[in-house]
């Protein structure tokens, strides 16, 4: 390849490197690696998960009573309730996790665009390489459903977002190692003139 190819690809793989690096952090401080601590963050824990279900309950007796939107629910009802137990942990809305999936999932078709176009030039072979094109895109849209799926469904489904987030993240690794030991270790063939 010629050097400014060379230089493009190992500039946008360093700089998707950094971003990967950033956003490994964010889920370490937010979220967590283990899927306890996933069911945590879109589960709920019994607490929180007791006072959805007495919110939905409150929000059901005010639709039938006619109860204004403004008497609906108040954190003051649950102070008592949280003395006695474990402490509430906020769970996301519907809203919430769809405004935060529709951001990842164009974000996370950007990056394995650009990885899947450099691993294309790459001397591997073909079934390794069209799975590290395909493997991250799939485990991009199993990780969206799955924060849903948590959320909503159970707290099982929080070892799919896991396992996605690790298919996702070993993909882009291998991207990388390959990518920049072939582009930079990889002694080339002198060309005649």
């Amino acid at each position: 390849m010629p050097l400014s190819v060379k230089l493009l690809f190992t500039a946008a793989l360093m700089s998707l490197g950094t971003g990967y690096l950033f956003a490994l952090s964010n889920v370490a401080l937010k979220v967590g690696f283990t899927p306890e601590e996933a069911t945590l963050k879109y589960y709920g824990n019994e607490s929180s998960r007791a006072a959805l279900e007495e919110m939905t309950d409150t929000e059901v007796s005010a639709d039938e009573a006619g109860v204004s939107d403004a008497e609906e629910f108040s954190f003051d009802d649950f102070e008592e309730a949280e003395a006695d137990s474990e402490p509430l942990v906020p769970v996301p809305t519907f809203e919430a996790l769809v405004t935060e999936g529709h951001f990842h999932l164009f974000g996370y078709v950007s990056i394995f665009f650009i990885c899947g176009l450099i691993i294309v030039f790459a001397d591997i072979p073909r079934w390794l390489k069209g799975s590290l094109v395909l493997a991250p895109f799939i485990a991009s849209v199993f990780d969206i459903w799955s924060m849903l799926l948590t959320r909503f469904v159970g707290p099982g489904f929080a070892y799919l977002l896991i396992f996605s987030g690790m298919i996702m993240a070993l993909s882009f690794l291998l991207v990388f190692v390959i990518s920049i030991y072939q582009l930079w270790f990889i002694p080339q063939p002198q060309s005649e003139n």
